[in-house]
């Protein structure tokens, strides 16, 4: 009690605690009512910018999606605009489809039917289509008003597979209407279709049909239905909601929502309030901690310690702010701190030698992250080469086609692979020996290998004594000029082969040219590269063989 006696009389009789006082009160509640009407208005308009970000996160995920119906919807069009669709005798017809089910893993039937509605045809034997007649259903009675159309989920066969049809019309012989084309996509095929990004770490985005069960959503675990929410219900009334509601899971959030696809999908985007208002008490918090602060210091050093803080403070900060920046050669003059108290001279030596850290460690860190780049080149090269021949390998090879191919099909332009198989190298190596083997199998690819480069083509061992040679997209090279010379270049080394016909070692190659498009295998031009190969062995080996797509 005597403390609290003698605290009160200093505060209310002396000058010097009057005026502490009287400084300490104003911080105090000058800085509660400045501050606290604008957290308020921060916290209502974090809110609205939550729910504009909500309805933007919305936009994107529809783009997403439409991105993704688009793509389905284009391969349907493609093979309903076919020519051969329109033909009497289907059967290539049939084979298009199949060649789409087969590259399109997501269609898990394609079937066509005829202008009276039965189906004709399915790429799936085991389909719950197949019995089926859809004249009454809406995407056929779109396709006979000449619309593509995609439905909401569908129940299809004996067993309601829960499905979505993409359709398309199709024209008959005489440029009538001659049935539809459609391709089904099982619901358990859109989980991954809304991607994974969201507003806020907390932030959900969902994909429900109509009767609120989830189709997908941006986050791996997810409710099954949200029919129950006031969010849903709102979409179902489609009623504007900007209170809080609690979600599927029970937690406190806003959220937004949108209807698409026909209104067959509604796409939700929430977030929880606690992140919302998290901002709002953390910053309240914060606030508090540095108004005591403030209060504390007012109260025993406003006057005594104000002047000598400042100079030392500015250059400790300055210095900070420079080693932030990536200034590490920054150090404080010792002559700043002549006249400032000995924690100060000592604080500017510590954060000197703490500079002087840091440069160091920052060049050692510049010089191992150089290394570091170096020894993952030097393997990266060395992943991608041969170790027998020094061109490039397998991988390398795939890698390669498979960007070229990628290349070729958006430029729309030619891709050409000629595989090379040496002949007779399997009596090669049992008569001369294996060292002998990998010998010749060096200077032939070698040969290739220089040929290549002349032509800027690309040369890898495919496998064995097989090698290939990539000719890209946009080469002006003449891939017959180029077989042409392959053979010559081999046989320029003039390598003794006694086991073989001709006496010497010698090559064949088989030649493919195709344009890729997006529904195209780069293996479907290494299967007719082989096959030119093959040929060019069943005809006497020695040889070229071309063939173009």
């Amino acid at each position: 009690m005597k403390l609290v006696s003698y605290t009160y009389n200093w505060m209310t009789t002396t000058l010097k605690g009057r005026f502490f006082t009287g400084i300490a009160a104003l911080i105090l509640f000058g800085g509660l009512l400045s501050i606290l009407p604008l957290l308020i208005f921060v916290q209502e308009q974090r809110e609205d910018d939550a729910l504009m970000n909500l309805n933007e996160v919305l936009q994107m995920q529809q783009e997403v999606i439409s991105e993704w119906q688009d793509e389905l919807t284009r391969d349907i069009n493609y093979l309903s605009e076919l020519p051969e669709a329109s033909w009497k005798e289907k059967d290539s017809f049939y084979e298009k489809l199949n060649l789409l089910g087969k590259n399109r893993t997501l269609f898990y039937d394609l079937f066509y039917a005829d202008r009276s509605g039965d189906i004709l045809y399915n790429t799936n034997a085991a389909a719950q289509t197949r019995k089926i007649n859809v004249y009454d259903m809406p995407y056929f009675q779109e396709g006979m008003e000449w619309h593509t159309y995609t439905t909401g989920i569908r129940l299809i066969g004996e067993s309601d597979t829960r499905s979505v049809i993409f359709s398309a019309p199709v024209t008959n012989e005489n440029g009538r209407f001659g049935g539809i084309l459609a391709g089904i996509v099982l619901a358990d095929s859109l989980r991954y279709i809304v991607s994974d990004f969201a507003y806020g770490e907390t932030g959900t985005v969902y994909l429900a049909d109509k009767m609120g069960t989830v189709l997908s959503a941006s986050s791996n675990e997810f409710p099954s239905s949200i029919k129950d929410t006031d969010i849903f219900q709102a979409a179902l009334q489609e009623k504007q909601q900007t209170e809080p509601y609690d979600n599927a899971d029970g937690i406190r959030s806003i959220g937004q929502y949108k209807w698409i696809n026909h209104n067959e999908w509604v796409l939700i985007s929430e977030v929880s309030m606690a992140e919302i208002e998290a901002p709002f008490y953390e910053t309240l918090f914060f606030m508090g901690i540095i108004l005591l602060l403030i209060f504390v210091m007012s109260y025993f050093f406003i006057r005594n310690l104000i002047q000598q803080m400042t100079g030392p403070i500015q250059a400790l900060l300055e210095g900070t702010a420079i080693l932030r920046k990536g200034g590490y050669g920054h150090r404080i003059d010792q002559n700043r701190m002549a006249h400032s108290a000995r924690e100060f001279s000592e604080l500017c030596s510590a954060y000197n030698d703490m500079a002087d850290g840091l440069q160091k460690e920052h060049a050692l860190r510049l010089q191992a992250e150089e290394d570091m780049r170096r020894t993952n080149e030097q393997l990266r090269r060395l992943s991608l080469s041969d170790g027998l021949t020094g061109i490039g390998n397998r991988r390398y090879f795939d890698e390669k086609l498979a960007s070229l191919f990628q290349e070729a099909s958006q430029a729309e332009q030619p891709l050409s692979l000629i595989l090379i198989d040496v002949d007779f190298f399997k009596k090669y190596n049992d008569y001369y020996g294996h060292d002998a083997g990998d010998r010749a199998l060096q200077l032939v690819a070698g040969a290739v290998e220089k040929t290549a480069q002349k032509y800027g083509l690309f040369a890898a061992r495919y496998g064995g004594e097989e090698l290939a040679v990539i000719v890209p997209p946009g080469s002006k090279a003449d891939v017959r000029e180029i077989g042409g010379e392959l053979l010559a270049s081999v046989g320029q080394l003039d390598i003794l082969h006694e086991k073989a016909p001709a006496g010497r070692l010698s090559i064949s190659a088989g030649a493919a040219t195709l344009v890729p498009t997006p529904i195209l295998s780069p293996r479907l031009l290494i299967q007719y590269a082989d096959k030119a190969l093959y040929q060019s062995k069943q005809q006497g080996r020695g040889r070229v063989t071309f063939t173009s797509l």
